[in-house]
């Protein structure tokens, strides 16, 4: 009996890659200054998502699951509270695992962090000589995936994002990841990918991965926002390296608005180091105060920005998205961590099922099955989108017959807008 595995086609911000033209017109952002005392700031928040106040014992580490939330703009990642409260010892983790995209926090009253809010990214790969332990690693919500690693019969990768670390090659070395948004975080961008390392030596043995980018966040209050824990967008490192080092992943981006911004916690959105410590190291993110009165009072890495509030300018939609719901009639749950996502033992032509959210109908969707050897056996165009609802998701099935072995598949996304 035949087994074919395959590792899960997941989310843009993982392993799918996007290609798209798009024509924006130029941001002209005015900073009008007035008294300090005609100034208000209101977070808009309609207090549809209700207050949040995650609670556990110290340690607990809650993952923030945006599917647990039913408020007006949920479907663009914004979140409208009424108040926000994450007590000590309380770590809420903001994941490119769960939540796609950039995350905004609107709330109507006090915004208080004494535990850690962490959008960090994830460390890379190992080196190994496995070709399916070579995952890429998972950012902080609204960042991007570092490169996997290479060895001499298989290219690394670079890190994603408009900073990814370049590659590492048989003659040059990997990049760390540079974050690519503004001074403004207008429009809010997390931090990129670090390249991966290679070895060109003949040994099979895959080199280190890079780093992920920091996530990004929007938090906003009609009040005040106090800070004595952590709000953590720090870049992943690089993993443990065989030949030639994987780079760190960027810093990402932390924008705080309020009428008061307080706290003596710490504000953070720095890179990750280079496999073991050696570089190179991701770059700075950002951190952005906006306030009309008092500004942080605790430690700040990272770029650092203030100003009185801009307008916010959330988005309309969610972030573009794209994954596999199911494989020969068997449900998908989207997990980059993990292999394998299912067991199919057939050598049939197999309906895979691909969900995309915020894509137009005209995008082309490319499936690559890579056997276990990380050789592309298997190249499918999938079928048009169809089957929209009025939130933008749309399905295609592509028909698939998987190689005999371990395999997993990448999909590619392009369209022109």
């Amino acid at each position: 009996m035949t087994s074919n595995l395959l590792t899960n086609i997941v989310r843009i911000s993982s392993r799918t890659s996007l290609s798209r033209s798009v024509s924006l017109p130029a941001l002209i952002l005015i900073l009008v200054v007035l008294p300090m005392h005609a100034q208000t700031f209101s977070s808009g928040s309609d207090g549809s998502d209700g207050a949040y106040a995650p609670t556990g014992t110290s340690g607990t580490v809650i993952v923030f699951d945006p599917t647990q939330f039913h408020g007006s703009q949920v479907a663009a990642n914004i979140f409208n509270f009424t108040t926000i409260t994450i007590p000590t010892g309380v770590t809420v983790k903001l994941s490119g695992n769960t939540l796609n995209g950039p995350v905004f926090w609107l709330a109507q009253g006090n915004v208080d962090i004494e535990g850690t809010l962490d959008l960090s990214g994830g460390n890379g790969a190992n080196y190994t000589t496995q070709p399916f332990d070579r995952v890429p690693a998972v950012p902080g919500s609204g960042g991007y995936i570092g490169g996997v690693g290479g060895v001499s019969s298989q290219a690394a990768l670079p890190g994603s994002g408009t900073g990814g670390g370049a590659a590492g090659t048989p003659t040059v070395a990997s990049g760390g990841g540079l974050f690519g948004g503004n001074q403004f975080l207008i429009p809010l961008v997390g931090g990129s990918g670090g390249g991966g390392g290679y070895n060109p030596n003949n040994n099979g043995i895959f080199d280190a991965g890079g780093g992920a980018g920091g996530g990004a966040i929007v938090i906003a209050s009609s009040t005040q926002i106090v800070v004595n824990g952590e709000v953590n967008a720090n870049g992943g490192s690089a993993g443990t390296v065989s030949y030639r080092s994987g780079g760190g992943g960027s810093g990402g981006a932390i924008r705080l608005v309020s009428n008061a911004i307080t706290g003596s916690g710490i504000l953070s959105a720095v890179g990750g180091t280079g496999s073991n410590g050696g570089g190179p190291n991701g770059g700075l993110g950002l951190v952005r105060e906006e306030s009309t009165g008092a500004f942080f009072g605790g430690t700040i890495n990272g770029t650092l920005a203030e100003s009185t509030p801009f307008p916010l300018l959330l988005p309309t939609a969610g972030p573009p998205s794209a994954k596999v719901i199911s494989i020969n009639g068997t449900p998908i749950t989207p997990n980059p961590s993990t292999f394998p996502d299912i067991t199919i033992n057939t050598t049939s032509l197999v309906d895979v099922v691909i969900q995309t959210q915020n894509i137009p109908t005209t995008a082309v969707l490319t499936l690559t099955i890579l056997d276990e050897n990380g050789v592309a056996d298997t190249v499918v165009q999938a079928p048009p989108l169809g089957n929209c609802n009025s939130s933008n998701v749309c399905t295609t099935t592509a028909q698939v017959m998987f190689p005999f072995g371990a395999s997993r598949g990448l999909t590619r996304v392009t369209w022109t807008q």
